[in-house]
């Protein structure tokens, strides 16, 4: 699992190489894509080449030749997918939650009726 900066420098690495090739990037402009300081930048860029989610052709002098990997490209995708998935289950959680408090108090309060009624009578 990524923190939220590696998720923004992958991103910022596959918006800006869309066809998937090779691209010469400055230093500054993944700075200000990610929001990250140039120090953690470069640490971040060296764990995603790690991971296998990008691949470093060079890194000099403040310019990267970079291209993200099928790895890296599926990763945002993968992420997306699951945390729709989560609010999903957690939505339906709710849903089932509260269908099962009214139902009960329904039949609560049924039963308690026909109690009054029986006492009653």
């Amino acid at each position: 699992m990524l923190d939220e900066g590696s998720r923004a420098l992958l991103a910022a690495v596959n918006g800006m190489c869309e066809r998937g090739g090779f691209k010469i990037i400055e230093e500054g402009e993944l700075v200000r894509a990610c929001r990250l300081d140039a120090e953690t930048m470069r640490q971040t860029m060296a764990l995603l080449a790690e991971k296998k989610l990008i691949e470093l052709r060079y890194a000099e002098d403040g310019t990267y030749c970079v291209r993200p990997l099928p790895a890296g490209k599926g990763y945002l995708a993968r992420e997306a997918q699951e945390a729709r998935e989560r609010g999903k289950m957690h939505r339906e959680a709710f849903l089932f939650g509260a269908g099962g408090a009214v139902l009960g108090g329904a039949l609560s309060a049924l039963f308690a009726f026909v109690l009054a009624l029986l006492l009653h009578v």
